[in-house]
């Protein structure tokens, strides 16, 4: 089952994370931001935690490490590297920010197969 939940695409909108980044202005740039910065691996640990948390999981993400910035710009930010969870698994995956037709923050964590 852990592995079924880490290993299914997961999408939700996001709201509280992106507070950091964009209070107040419905736009965000990302074209400056470093995935492996300290602020932003914390965000990203946070956010797949609540994604865990929602699909009931028994495991919590507790590191977020070696993230390398794949793309930055207006309202999108994609982000690669390892996730470490409290069951001991160790995970590559692609994380997405982007805005959705409706103009709210969407994010996407996708593990490697």
């Amino acid at each position: 089952m852990r592995k079924i939940i880490k290993g299914m695409l997961v999408v939700s909108l996001f709201a509280t994370a992106t507070s950091a980044f964009a209070v107040g202005d419905p736009d965000a740039n990302f074209a400056k931001t470093d995935c492996n910065s300290p602020k932003v691996r914390a965000m990203l640990i946070e956010s797949y935690n609540d994604l865990l948390k929602s699909q009931n999981a028994e495991f919590t993400a507790i590191d977020a490490y070696d993230q390398k910035t794949v793309k930055g710009g207006l309202n999108v930010l994609t982000c690669y590297g390892t996730y470490e969870f409290s069951d001991g698994d160790k995970l590559a995956v692609t994380y997405k920010l982007y805005k959705n037709s409706l103009g709210q923050f969407i994010n996407f964590f996708e593990p490697d197969e």
